[in-house]
């Protein structure tokens, strides 16, 4: 069973990837089967990268302190070297009066990057109270939406953004301008208005594109491929994603490589030419793997299992789907092993074997169950009685 909901996951799966730090087995395939050459890629180089990308997402202030005794510069450096527990210890040691809106931005920033959501939200509120220019205001304010974003809360995250891109047009700053879009636009999208999504992304790729930003170029030309994807607009989809591909390698940012890889996969899968869609899912898989990123690592697995169900091939893509379950096993990751039991269950279901799915789903809801999940526990139950019914009828 096939589902838009599953192609929503999919798309802010592939949004989180490049905005979120930290957000296998190998599947080996013939060279020719692939779409590009084996490469060498260092993961510390690779998880720099994800870091990187993931920074450039949250604002700092542009105001440097001219006063030598300044803590700033020196915080800054920890921040780039990403010693962010270091940044956090030592904003939190500062008196009080030392702490304006960029100490406050930059403590923000430091932890949320270390899963402090929480306190992120607080340092983001004063940084916003004590701000002396507008630009600091629109950047407390950005920073909260990309917050409330990476938590899946997409109204309020619309909400912070949009008053955030309301100071930045206001001062001209176009790559603010250009950023607030962007994000809005997978925003919108997850909170339901696909046509704001699509147009708030084409807007920031025409400021992309007049500010010759090619980061924010390539990021907007894989969303609003995945978009046409979503729509079945295939070959729009494929032409979209083939320019962002080109320019995330002319980039060398092998994350966005692999998010491409992957939107490309998804294309070819959809469009039943089953070899190209197991090449990319190979090629983009080979980046996870040399990152020891594991959780991309599952997913790339989850997607060859999907790969494989649409072929007819129950046997591959359950095998696919059980290395995606270990790998979540290991990660002692309940809501991600719920999730792949589910999946697992769905391909069943795909399959006509009614009792394999209901036991998987079943083991989907002890996890959610475990993990206190309350809304995903309703969900499978659902489903459950919808199999049930139709096995009595």
């Amino acid at each position: 069973m096939k589902s838009h909901s599953y192609k929503k996951t999919f798309l802010f799966v592939l949004f989180a990837a490049l905005v979120m730090w930290g957000l296998g087995q190998w599947i080996t395939l013939p060279s020719s089967a692939r779409q590009t050459e084996p490469r060498e890629i260092n993961p510390d180089t690779l998880k720099k990268t994800k870091l990187d990308e993931a920074k450039r997402q949250f604002r700092l202030s542009a105001r440097q302190k001219k006063d030598p005794d300044s803590p700033l510069p020196s915080l800054l450096t920890l921040y780039d070297d990403n010693q962010f527990q270091a940044v956090s210890d030592q904003i939190v040691g500062l008196s009080d009066d030392q702490k304006n809106a960029p100490l406050h931005l930059l403590h923000g920033n430091a932890l949320a990057f270390l899963g402090k959501h929480e306190e992120a939200a607080g340092a983001y509120q004063e940084a916003y109270r004590r701000a002396e220019t507008l630009q600091e205001q629109a950047a407390a304010l950005a920073n909260f939406g990309l917050l409330y974003s990476t938590k899946r809360v997409w109204k309020e995250g619309i909400v912070w953004t949009e008053r955030a891109l309301a100071i930045d047009r206001q001062t001209g700053d176009r790559q603010a301008e250009g950023a607030d879009l962007a994000l809005l636009g997978t925003l919108y999208y997850q909170a339901g208005d696909t046509a704001k999504g699509s147009e708030a992304h084409m807007e920031a790729l025409k400021i992309a594109e007049a500010i010759s930003d090619r980061r924010l170029m390539a990021r907007q030309l894989a969303s609003i491929g995945n978009l046409h994807y979503l729509d079945r607009s295939y070959e729009t989809a494929l032409d979209y994603q083939q320019k962002a591909l080109k320019l995330y390698r002319e980039l060398g940012n092998p994350i966005g490589e692999a998010v491409s890889l992957t939107s490309l996969s998804f294309i070819y899968k959809d469009r039943k030419d089953f070899a190209k869609a197991l090449s990319f899912q190979s090629d983009a898989l080979a980046i996870h793997q040399a990152g020891d990123d594991l959780s991309s690592q599952s997913n790339a697995h989850i997607n060859f299992a999907l790969i494989y169900q649409d072929q007819g091939e129950l046997e591959k893509a359950i095998g696919s789907a059980e290395k995606a379950l270990k790998i979540r096993e290991e990660m002692n990751d309940l809501p991600g092993m719920a999730n792949v039991e589910g999946t697992i269950g769905t391909i069943h279901q795909s399959f006509g074997n009614l009792p394999q799915a209901i036991q998987h789903l079943e083991k989907s809801k002890e996890l959610f169950q475990r993990g206190g999940a309350s809304q995903q526990i309703h969900i499978v139950d659902q489903r459950i009685q919808i199999l049930r019914d139709q096995m009595q009828n």
